[in-house]
């Protein structure tokens, strides 16, 4: 089951293109893992400080940044940011090549990030970049500050901007950190009422619905990669038989 390759991994990744990105694809699967006793890091490609109506870029960048660090601590995570600008993420090798850098050094078993079919450019960027990412971190004959990795899994969160030809091929029993989630997800502004847009409505009815599908309270979808994607990133990272049995069963005992 997905639910045991991933809560019985070590570290979960998760990359977004905007601070309260991650938290909304992956939040209650962070929640959950954490509990499992997994390292769990977020990675801010840009602080999406241009979103404020009021608030200069700086001012919401600073006020995102103290936002993320209440979030993650009620979730026990940790996050760091890459500083590109909002509304300009490039999609680029250099950008693919820093994410890389942060996979080959935190070596998580699971990797989630933005499904690419999206309106929003620097949601599509985030997507390609993290893609490109886990290629260059694979490669063995690319010096970097960290060797070689590759993680387990690659998934694509489900987001309200990026449904464009989004199926949900993965659920994932979330239910243990829910209410983690709920509680914390109010820590940003943005799922407070800045924006028209009622994101806790939105994302907790989403999770229910998933759930409902999954025979769980609450269940998050994921879209995975393609046969020939995981073969090609089996050329480089070969697993070992005992991390295939570390990766067999979860450890919080809550999915057994």
């Amino acid at each position: 089951m997905i639910d045991e390759r991933i809560y019985g991994g070590k570290s979960l990744l998760v990359v977004g293109a905007h601070a309260f990105d991650a938290e909304v694809i992956a939040g209650p699967l962070a929640a959950t893992a954490a509990k499992c006793g997994l390292d769990v890091t977020f990675l801010h490609l840009t602080m999406g400080e241009q979103g404020h109506t009021s608030l200069s870029p700086a001012a919401y960048a600073s006020q995102k940044r103290a936002e993320a660090d209440r979030f993650c601590a009620k979730l026990g995570i940790q996050w760091r940011e890459l500083g590109y600008p909002d509304a300009f993420l490039p999609d680029t090798d250099e950008v693919a090549l820093k994410i890389a850098d942060v996979i080959r050094e935190l070596k998580p078993d699971t990797l989630v990030t933005h499904w690419h079919g999206s309106w929003h450019k620097d949601h599509r960027a985030a997507a390609n970049a993290t893609k490109t990412a886990v290629l260059y971190a694979a490669l063995p004959t690319l010096e970097r500050a960290y060797p070689a990795f590759s993680p387990s899994l690659l998934l694509f969160g489900e987001n309200w901007e990026d449904d464009e030809g989004f199926a949900p091929t993965e659920l994932v029993d979330v239910s243990e950190g829910f209410e983690v989630w709920r509680e914390a997800i109010t820590e940003y502004e943005l799922a407070r009422g800045l924006s028209s847009f009622p994101y806790v409505d939105y994302y907790s009815a989403l999770y229910r619905m998933r759930g409902c599908l999954n025979g769980s309270m609450y269940a998050q979808a994921f879209s995975t990669t393609s046969h020939s994607f995981n073969a090609g990133g089996g050329m480089f990272n070969a697993r070992s038989s005992s991390s295939r049995a570390r990766l067999s069963g979860c450890g919080c005992g809550g999915h057994e």
